[in-house]
Formats: C-alpha cells, sequence, structure tokens
C-alpha cells in the first residue's frame, strides 16, 4: 500500500472515530450562552438569530476532514484522471456542506422556555396577593395568551391612590425588571 493511501486513510479515519466518540460520549464542543438580566434597566435582547452551527465549528471541520480523506482515498486507489487532491477538497466540501445543512436544521428545532417580560405589556393579569394603597406592591399572574407562557409578577398600581383585592383583574400597564405597573 502507498503512502499516499495511507495518508489519505488515517485523514477519513481519525477524524471519523473522533465524531464517533463525540457522539457516543455526547461531548459538546460548541459553546451555548445564555444570558438572562433582570434589574431596574429592562435590557432584553433577542439573539434568536445568532444561534446555529458555526462554520468552523469542530464538528463541521472533522467532517470535512473525513470527507477529504475517503475522497482522496477513493480517487487514488481508482486512479481517477483528476488529480487526488481535487477530489478531495470537493469530498470534503461536499461532507462539510451535508454536516452543515443537517446541524442547521437540528438547530432550527430547539426551542426556549425564555419568557421575555416585555411580551406581557398590555395583558391582562389577575391578582393574586392584594396590591394596597400609598404604592405598596402585591402579586399578579399573567399569562400570555400568544405564547401560552404564564408569570408571576411583582405588582403596584399606576395611581398610587387605588386599592386591588385579590382576584381582580388588572391590565399591566409597564414592566420593570420583576415589578409590574398594572391599572
Amino acid at each position: 500500500m502507498s503512502g499516499l493511501l495511507i495518508f489519505y486513510g488515517l485523514m477519513a479515519v481519525i477524524p471519523g472515530l473522533i465524531l464517533l466518540l463525540m457522539g457516543v460520549l455526547g461531548t459538546d464542543t460548541d459553546v451555548d450562552a445564555d444570558f438572562d438580566v433582570d434589574a431596574d434597566v429592562d435590557l432584553d435582547v433577542d439573539a434568536g438569530d445568532l444561534g446555529g452551527p458555526g462554520a468552523l465549528s469542530l464538528k463541521l471541520t472533522l467532517l470535512f476532514l473525513v470527507g477529504f480523506g475517503a475522497s482522496g482515498y477513493v480517487s487514488s486507489y481508482l486512479q481517477w484522471p483528476l488529480h487526488h487532491v481535487l477530489w478531495g477538497l470537493a469530498g470534503g466540501g461536499l461532507a462539510w456542506f451535508l454536516g452543515y445543512q443537517l446541524l442547521k436544521l437540528l438547530y432550527e428545532q430547539q426551542s426556549t422556555s425564555q419568557v421575555k417580560l416585555r411580551s406581557f405589556v398590555g395583558k391582562q393579569g389577575r391578582v393574586v396577593v392584594p396590591i394596597p394603597k400609598d404604592g405598596g406592591t402585591g402579586e399578579v399572574e399573567a399569562t400570555n395568551e400568544e405564547t401560552g407562557q404564564s408569570t408571576y409578577f411583582n405588582a403596584r398600581a399606576s395611581d398610587p391612590q387605588t386599592e386591588y383585592e385579590k382576584g381582580q383583574f388588572v391590565t399591566i400597564k409597564s414592566v420593570t425588571g420583576k415589578t409590574a405597573v398594572v391599572e
């Protein structure tokens, strides 16, 4: 067996074994960061379009190497007329493209349970802990019918002289941190 065939064979087998181990052991080399900021200044960043596979992620690089090695091996072994490196690049590019499309599809299937507090502004809520006069706080339960998400807010009246009893329905005017202003 020629050195070229051994080179291409190892280039296909070693990254393939690494990918197999990553799949079996459940290792994930991609970084996923999630930030939730609740403070007096409400920062609401939608990072939905930023998620997905990175073009140079470890998984896709290993897939490229597997495709490169396998295509280079086959073209060298069968002595195809085009140079073996070009076949390797074409096979690696095809493996990378197919892997990218598969990972992109899998990333699109993910969902989030993150509750965006601003989505409750203008929605109706039910008082679960009475809201006293003079700017005191109570608690309101609200459900966003569009998303089906429900959450509890500390609540205070927009007019400090108004008081709300348990079970009364209110409208959320604004949300700051985890406190809703209602009327």
